[in-house]
């Protein structure tokens, strides 16, 4: 069964609600450099835009997700970094 990440509703890119995940900015990273927002970001296919906000689980306090430029949104877990650039891996 695929799962769907994305919808279109008027010509705009909306990703359905996930839980109750916050922005990075509710909260106080440890180091500046795991701040990803800013970062190129590609996969196999090719560069997919940057990150645009890196999203929280509030109850864990870890970063969960992170939003691209597109609004799509990944799981945290897909994500490798590569120097300044976020590779994703599916």
């Amino acid at each position: 069964m695929q799962r769907i990440t994305s919808l279109t509703e008027n010509g705009m890119r909306i990703t359905p609600p996930t839980k109750d995940y916050r922005p990075v900015d509710d909260f106080l990273l440890l180091d500046e450099d795991q701040d990803l927002r800013g970062r190129a970001v590609s996969d196999v296919s090719g560069d997919l835009g940057q990150v645009t906000e890196m999203l929280v689980d509030p109850e864990n306090r870890r970063v969960a997700m992170i939003e691209l430029t597109d609004g799509r949104r990944v799981p945290i877990e897909q994500v490798r970094l590569d120097g300044q650039n976020i590779r994703l891996e599916r």
